[in-house]
């Protein structure tokens, strides 16, 4: 950009971030006028026709951005944004998210194996498993004195006894009301599952190889009602040759789980241990996926600050001779992210994410 354009283009962000959305659609669309070939002025326009409930209007410029080919993390917020704009229009259209249903021929015991010293948030987390595994037979695996995740993951695992195993965090809750029916698909299908992962690894953490590679979502409870979520990727329902997962929520086949184990002699604290665990699934030709309708919101943010470092680190020196030649630890990554106001919004995100990834892949 350049001359007048460089000033429309700054005076329509800064009418935008005013609140003057018709001010902000008025100058990116004269700014448009004089070079029409550049996805920042297309996106500028569909942010203030989003937020001024123009959604159709809106998810048309998203679209034409996105068309115009920008990089990385352009090019998946337009994705995103274009998908919230039909998800709300879905809503006001009386459009519900669609649920999954059980096959009936799926033979399920789901143990979920929750590491807590936190008795309300063990509380919290396992009604919110008892609610969504009601008409499956399953168990809640508390163990509240855990040395490591990777110690107490491998103490809940000798005593569960079901042939469906899920590792979880005790500050996550479940959105997907039809997790029950995914889970028995996913699991039918797969030895590992995740809810975030990478189809390459490269370095000690799931996120280091960075977009396109990465793939899943969560949320994060927003400040009033809803959620903000963080979209890594989402080409597919379901994302196969996953390399590297996030630990938040695993969910493994017994006999899967039980092969590998969880390494607790190198990671005796609350890192490191998922990067490991998934990687070596990888590498031992497990079938490993990340589910992108499988939707959880997690209470806490992670980072790559402090504890983290030391276990990457013991990671990154455990796999190196696997890890393409040079690995280093990563840098905090950029991340794209949205707020919806509902679970309802966010499950018809994700549908639409899918659907137009899917759209892509046949195109």
């Amino acid at each position: 950009m350049s001359g007048s354009l460089d000033e429309l283009y700054a005076a329509g962000v800064a009418a935008w971030r005013s609140g003057d959305h018709a001010g902000a659609v008025s100058l990116a669309r004269e700014a448009i006028g004089i070079d029409p070939r550049l996805p920042a002025l297309h996106f500028l326009e569909g942010s203030g026709l989003f937020d001024a409930g123009r959604y159709a209007h809106a998810a048309d410029a998203f679209e034409r951005a996105a068309a115009l080919g920008p990089g990385y993390p352009l090019a998946l917020e337009c994705e995103l944004r274009a998908a919230q704009c039909l998800a709300r229009l879905d809503l006001a259209g009386g459009a519900g998210p669609a649920l999954e249903t059980p096959s009936g021929s799926e033979t399920a015991f789901v143990s979920v194996i929750v590491c807590s010293v936190t008795p309300q948030k063990f509380d919290r987390v396992s009604a919110n498993y008892r609610r969504l595994l009601d008409r499956v037979p399953h168990e809640i695996v508390g163990v509240h004195d855990a040395r490591s995740l990777a110690e107490g993951y491998n103490r809940g695992m000798r005593k569960a006894r079901g042939n469906m195993l899920v590792f979880s965090h005790d500050d996550i809750e479940i959105v997907s009301p039809d997790f029950a029916a995914k889970l028995a698909r996913l699991l039918g299908e797969h030895g590992l599952v995740g809810v975030a992962g990478t189809t390459r690894a490269v370095t000690a953490s799931w996120l280091g190889a960075g977009w396109p590679h990465l793939c899943g979502q969560i949320g994060m409870p927003a400040a009033g009602a809803g959620y903000v979520v963080t979209v890594y990727g989402a080409g597919a329902r379901t994302v196969r040759g996953v390399q590297a997962m996030d630990g938040v929520w695993l969910a493994a086949r017994r006999e899967t789980a039980q092969r590998l184990g969880f390494d607790a002699a190198t990671f005796d604290g609350w890192h490191g241990y998922d990067f490991d665990f998934s990687y070596r699934a990888h590498l031992a030709g497990e079938r490993c996926a990340v589910a992108c309708d499988l939707l959880i919101a997690h209470a806490s943010a992670g980072g790559f600050q402090g504890d983290w470092r030391v276990y990457a680190e013991r990671a990154l020196a455990k796999h190196r001779a696997h890890l393409p030649p040079g690995a280093t630890l990563p840098a905090q990554p950029e991340l794209c992210a949205v707020e919806v106001r509902s679970s309802d919004e966010w499950r018809l995100l994700a549908e639409r994410l899918i659907e137009r990834g899917e759209l892509r892949s046949l195109g």
